[in-house]
């Protein structure tokens, strides 16, 4: 009986990804409000800011890197 190979190559077309850069903006006067830190950070960055935790001041900004 013969054995049949096939061989071939398959190539994938692989786009850069964009970077995530990451910015922390301190909440001054207390603790950091979910919303101010997400108007924030839109309006600074065009990006997606989040409370780092619910009794720390900080609030993480993550936006696209420009290149």
């Amino acid at each position: 009986m013969a054995k049949t190979t096939f061989l071939g190559t398959v190539t994938m077309e692989s786009q850069g990804q964009d970077k995530i850069c990451t910015d922390y903006i301190d909440e001054s006067g207390g603790t950091c409000e979910r919303k101010q830190c997400a108007a924030e950070c839109t309006a600074k960055w065009n990006g997606v800011g989040t409370c780092f935790d619910a009794y720390s001041n900080t609030c993480i900004c993550k936006f696209k890197c420009k290149t």
